[in-house]
């Protein structure tokens, strides 16, 4: 839990919109490694206020199905479920009857499955992401695709150890951007390579919203120069 509080310290300190924990099936907390053992329910309880305390949007990304009321009773404000469970309709159906939003992280389907699903689920996003270190994989023109073919909101979940792609999705429009992030110790990271390193957290998360800006309205328009106003009157 020591960790666990250093993390999230370290992340209500940035410019991040939200925070998430993920709990994996129960068959993975088998203590045989000490991320292998899983955090209490007073830990999570104290931690979800501590986020909404402080600014943040606090969400589980969850495959535990017999914990969820807990969960929905401490006050988390969002589901996020794994890649392989986009076809779990009993869990996806569970989520859906706390009224809050589900986002649904697509890394291991087609298009086909993420469309069935969009048209029977009502109040989710999905989250592209790939989920191996080939940068061509990243396949970041993927948002669209989804957007379109489901009729949903499209986030990007970033899975690279090329870490400026979150900067490149940005071009995509993604409705929101996933990243897991780790402390600065020499201890073993369980999403090393693709994780975001809490003294780089802050610099990450203040570029995202900065360049966002860039992107603008879509809208043409005749702009004064700025740069060189001797040049405004200069035919080419």
């Amino acid at each position: 839990e020591r960790r666990a509080w250093g993390l999230l310290n370290a992340a209500v300190a940035t410019d991040i919109d939200g925070i998430t924990f993920q709990i994996r099936e129960k068959e993975f907390y088998d203590g045989s490694h000490p991320r292998k053992k899983e955090l209490s329910g007073d830990f999570y309880r104290k931690a979800i206020q501590f986020i909404r305390l402080s600014g943040k949007s606090a969400g589980i990304a969850l495959a535990q199905p017999e914990k969820l009321e807990f969960f929905h009773s401490i006050g988390v404000e969002f589901w996020k479920t794994l890649s392989w469970d986009l076809n779990n309709l009993a869990l996806h159906e569970s989520l859906q009857r706390t009224g809050k939003k589900v986002y649904v992280s697509t890394g291991m389907s087609g298009i086909e499955e993420i469309v069935a699903l969009a048209s029977r689920l009502n109040n989710i996003e999905f989250i592209h992401t790939q989920l191996n270190y080939n940068l061509a994989d990243v396949n970041l023109k993927a948002l669209s695709t989804i957007r379109q073919a489901s009729q949903k909101p499209v986030a990007f979940g970033l899975h690279n150890d090329h870490h400026e792609v979150l900067f490149t999705s940005l071009g995509l429009e993604p409705d929101s951007i996933f990243f897991y992030i780790k402390d600065d110790s020499n201890e073993e990271h369980a999403d090393d390579e693709h994780a975001i390193a809490t003294k780089n957290l802050k610099h990450t998360a203040q570029m995202i919203k900065q360049l966002s800006v860039s992107l603008g309205d879509g809208e043409k328009r005749v702009q004064k120069n700025e740069l060189h106003p001797e040049d405004d009157l200069v035919c080419q």
